[in-house]
Parts: C-alpha cells; sequence; structure tokens
C-alpha cells in the first residue's frame, strides 16, 4: 500500500520530523517493493529517508540496494561477526556493493574487518547460547513471525507439550494481526500478537481468552493502529468502553522524580533508578547484591579450556519422556533467588531457562505425601482439575494479581486473577456462579495449565 506510507510521511514530515525511517523487523520487505516505495517517498518528502531491515528470509541486500538507487540516504547495517538471519545485513559486504558508486560509503574495509575479527572472537565465547535461528528463514514470508518471536512461541509450546501445534500458531499470527489493524511485529506489539494467537491455538476457540494487553491495545492506549480494526473483536474484548483518540503518552503523569526518591540510595544512576521501575524484585536484587559486594559473574568456560578432569554431574545427556528423547545441554546458572536457582540449558537446540528448587528435608517429604495434591518444577502442591468450578490457567505464568478469597460470591465471567505469561497480563475470569471455596495461589506462584488455582462451588 505505497500511497498509504506516503500518505504517512507527509503527515510526520509537516510533524516536523528531521528524517523518516522505514522499519522492516521481520525482513518481509522485497527488492522490487523497496524499489517502488522508496522511488514513491522521494517524490513526496524532502527530509532524508532511512531504512532499518533485517535479513530474515535473506533478502534485505537485494532490498537496500533498490532502496538506495532509489532514494534512501541510511541504512542499518552489522558487522559482520554478528550479521544476517535475523540480524541487518553485513556492512562489509554493503560497502564494497556500493564502492566506485555515486553511494560510496568511504569506509575503509580494512579496518571493518578487523573489527569483525575482534567481534568474531567475542562471539565464540557466548556461541553456546545461540539458538537455531542464525540463517536466514523463507516462512517468514508466510508467517510474518520475526526471528525474536519464534523462540518465544516455541517454549510456550513446549511446555503445553503442544510443539506438534506450532504450524497452527504461525498460521494464526497473520489473522491475528488483520484482525488487530496490522500493528508491527516489533516488541511490545509483537507479544501481544503472538500471544493472543498462541491463546486462540491451545484454547481451541479464537479469542475466548483475551490478554489484557489486546484489550488495552483496542482501547488505543498503544496508540492508533495502522489498519482498521475488526470491530466484532474490539466489542468481543472491550464493550463499549471509551477508545482513546489522542496520544496515549500525553497521559501519563511525569514519574522519575517519584521513581528516584522510591529507589532511594540503592540507585547510582537513572539507569539504576529504571532498573527498579522496570524489574521491582530482580532489579532491587541486582542492586542490592551489587551494593553489598556479593554481584559476581557467572563463571563462563570458554570453549577449548577445559580441564581433563570429571565433570561432577553430566552437563549433556538425553531425556525420554512419554516415549520422546530430548537432548539437554546444560550452558549455565544463574544467582540464588530464595530457595530456587535458574539454570540455563538447550533443549534440541532451543534455549530455554529452568527455575529448580530443593525439595529434600522432613517437610517438603511430608508436604508432598498429602492426598490428591502433586509437585510441579517449583514445587507447587495444587489439585488437578475435576470439576467446572475449578479455574484454571490457559498457559504456565505467573500470578500477578489475586482478586478473590475463600467466601467471595462470583458470578460468571467475574474476574478471580490476573496471571503473566510470555510478558503479557491475562485476566482469568469464573467459569461458573458460586462461592469461592478456596485459593491455591497467591500474587508471584508460577502455575501450570493442569492446576486448580481456585476452586469454586455452584
Amino acid at each position: 500500500d505505497v500511497p498509504r506510507f506516503v500518505e504517512m510521511a507527509r503527515a510526520l514530515e509537516t510533524m516536523g520530523c528531521d528524517s523518516i525511517v522505514v522499519k522492516d523487523m521481520a525482513g518481509l520487505l522485497t527488492p522490487m517493493v523497496a524499489g517502488e516505495l522508496f522511488r514513491a517517498l522521494h517524490a513526496a518528502v524532502r527530509v532524508p529517508l532511512h531504512l532499518h531491515s533485517h535479513n530474515s528470509a535473506g533478502l534485505a541486500y537485494m532490498s537496500h540496494l533498490k532502496a538506495i538507487d532509489n532514494g534512501c540516504s541510511h541504512i542499518d547495517t552489522a558487522i559482520s561477526a554478528f550479521a544476517d538471519g535475523p540480524s541487518h545485513p553485513a556492512t562489509e559486504s554493503l560497502v564494497a556493493a556500493l564502492q566506485g558508486t555515486e553511494y560510496d560509503t568511504g569506509l575503509d574495509l580494512a579496518l571493518l574487518q578487523s573489527i569483525s575479527a575482534y567481534f568474531l572472537e567475542v562471539r565464540r565465547k557466548y556461541r553456546r547460547f545461540e539458538g537455531e535461528y542464525a540463517v536466514p528463514d523463507t516462512r517468514v514470508q508466510t508467517n510474518q513471525v520475526p526471528g525474536g518471536m519464534i523462540s518465544n512461541l516455541y517454549q510456550q509450546l513446549r511446555e503445553q507439550d503442544a510443539l506438534g501445534r506450532l504450524d497452527e500458531v504461525l498460521a494464526e499470527i497473520p489473522r491475528v494481526r488483520e484482525d488487530l489493524g496490522y500493528p508491527p511485529l516489533v516488541t511490545p506489539t509483537s507479544q501481544i500478537v503472538g500471544t493472543q494467537a498462541l491463546l486462540n491455538v491451545l484454547t481451541r476457540a479464537r479469542y475466548k481468552t483475551i490478554t489484557n494487553e489486546v484489550k488495552l491495545y483496542l482501547q488505543g492506549r498503544y496508540g492508533k493502529a495502522p489498519g482498521p480494526i475488526n470491530e466484532w473483536v474490539r466489542q468481543l474484548a472491550i464493550g463499549n468502553a471509551e477508545v482513546m483518540e489522542a496520544r496515549p503518552a500525553d497521559a501519563l503523569p511525569p514519574e522519575m522524580d517519584a521513581l528516584r526518591e522510591a529507589a532511594g540510595i540503592l540507585a547510582a544512576s537513572d539507569e539504576d533508578v529504571m532498573t527498579l521501575a522496570m524489574f521491582p524484585e530482580l532489579g532491587r536484587e541486582f542492586l542490592e547484591q551489587r551494593a553489598a559486594g556479593t554481584l559476581m559473574p557467572e563463571p563462563l568456560q570458554i570453549p577449548g579450556t577445559e580441564t581433563a578432569e570429571p565433570a561432577a554431574v553430566p552437563t549433556e545427556f538425553n531425556v525420554t519422556l512419554h516415549g520422546e528423547t530430548y537432548h539437554i545441554k546444560v550452558t549455565g546458572s544463574g544467582h540464588h533467588t530464595r530457595h530456587q536457582r535458574p539454570f540455563y540449558v538447550y533443549v534440541d537446540g532451543m534455549p530455554e531457562e529452568i527455575l529448580v528448587e530443593a525439595l529434600d528435608g522432613p517437610e517438603e517429604a511430608a508436604d508432598s505425601a498429602a492426598p490428591g495434591r502433586r509437585t510441579t518444577v517449583q514445587g507447587s502442591r495444587r489439585p488437578r482439575p475435576s470439576g467446572p468450578g475449578h479455574v484454571t490457567a490457559a498457559m504456565p505464568g505467573t500470578i500477578v494479581e489475586v482478586r478473590v478469597q475463600p467466601g467471595d460470591t462470583v458470578q460468571a465471567g467475574d474476574p478471580l486473577l490476573v496471571s503473566e505469561a510470555m510478558k503479557m497480563e491475562t485476566e482469568v475470569q469464573a467459569p461458573i456462579a458460586g462461592t469461592v471455596a478456596a485459593v491455591y495461589v497467591a500474587k508471584g506462584d508460577k502455575v501450570n495449565p493442569d492446576e486448580t488455582l481456585i476452586e469454586i462451588r455452584p
């Protein structure tokens, strides 16, 4: 829709923008469309034009050259040690392609190659943490999913034992994106679209469960949608609630002074203040350890420096569960948090984080024997759902808020609690009317779909 982009560019120039960027975060832009788009933009506006694209589908080099040849004056690249796949095209390659032309950058290829050689050694140190999506994936042209979204979807589906439904989720993402007016698949709207598509597939009913972020988006609190929104979805999500027409950020009160005061002596800079604001618990733990001098980097052994001593426990092994075999490789661990410690592993080549909590001891052993209970990875002991009044979560996540307590009377559809998964919050509603008989969760608890979180008796 080139005319629509031209209209947007003219509006931005009128607002006083110094330059206009075409952001192609998923690598969807094809060379011919890039040429047509930048030719039209160059004729319509006077400000410099900029292209930000990724080589996710292997098209970015060609798209950059066509854009440059039609009026694009700025491009984003990455040094070759960190280029390609879901990253940007390589700096050296495009510098070489433009040498001797009117677009010659004047950059020294020899110096660029020395920079790349340095960072290639840095990359080798962390290679064990790389995933399987470091090469072009042409499927992005049909599913419109940027590389950064794939690993999140993969992890959530594995936790649900539903990896076989990945193709369904990838097919649902473009449909959800269309319903929401084609928001760009970049944080945070990529998570909003991806999580809703996942819920639509896992619940086997489109929009049976709608995340709070989708509701806020449909109220206009993430700004104006680029395209028309499906009004049926909007009505289902927010009913007749007012839709914000103004710029959402204008409604936010100043916060930094209050945040600085709340941070106190822990914050040595505004960056520390923002760390606490965005990650209240983890950020405070980090800053407290730093202040106490106990913050230590996790040891990371560089490949090739291993000793001949055998490891006390295996770090690479196969696990067979329900007839399926998974290849596990432990790559590191994090700091203890209370009784838990995070471990970083690869499962069939996909990076995962798991939390391990030791349950050895007389109290834990006694508790685990309680009838009708089961123990999860995080030590949760909750009944399995077995009736219509047993409230569950749609996917694994963390409890953000519990809104009821035992003895409360609720109606079907009343909000009971809020859970968070994939950085998205979802309101869990009462499936039936009745009285809250038991609440098995509290704020901060990790939950799984096969657990009863709240029990309602008719």
